[in-house]
């Protein structure tokens, strides 16, 4: 069985409380008066390769009962060799550039993530 991976946000950097950090727009998956069970997906608003036929979509992260921490539950991309999604992991060197691509583009936006 995989590990699992997890964001970890500054305190002042809840992701619930952000919308857009440059190509990345973050949005609630279930309701946003829904205050368990909490997912988000930071989903990307263009188009780029990480590779020569994938494209990173979005990522779903589920809040956690740690303070900060986020679960990195799927990595989403498209894949335009077969024209479908693909699900990726952290632990595939894609997924993981992809996290770490996020990481770059947030910290330029002082808003300091972590993997785990």
């Amino acid at each position: 069985m995989h590990s699992q991976h997890y964001l970890k946000f500054h305190p002042a950097d809840n992701p619930m409380y952000l919308k857009k950090l440059g190509n990345w727009v973050i949005t609630f998956i279930n309701s946003q008066d829904e205050f368990t069970n909490i997912q988000l997906a930071i989903t990307s608003v263009l188009p780029r390769q990480v590779s020569d036929n994938l494209q990173p979509t979005r990522i779903i992260i589920h809040q956690t009962e740690f303070d900060h921490r986020w679960l990195i539950q799927q990595i989403e991309c498209y894949d335009s060799l077969d024209g479908k999604d693909k699900l990726l992991s952290c632990h595939d060197k894609i997924g993981k550039q992809m996290i770490q691509n996020i990481m770059q583009e947030f910290n330029k936006y002082d808003v300091e993530v972590s993997l785990l």
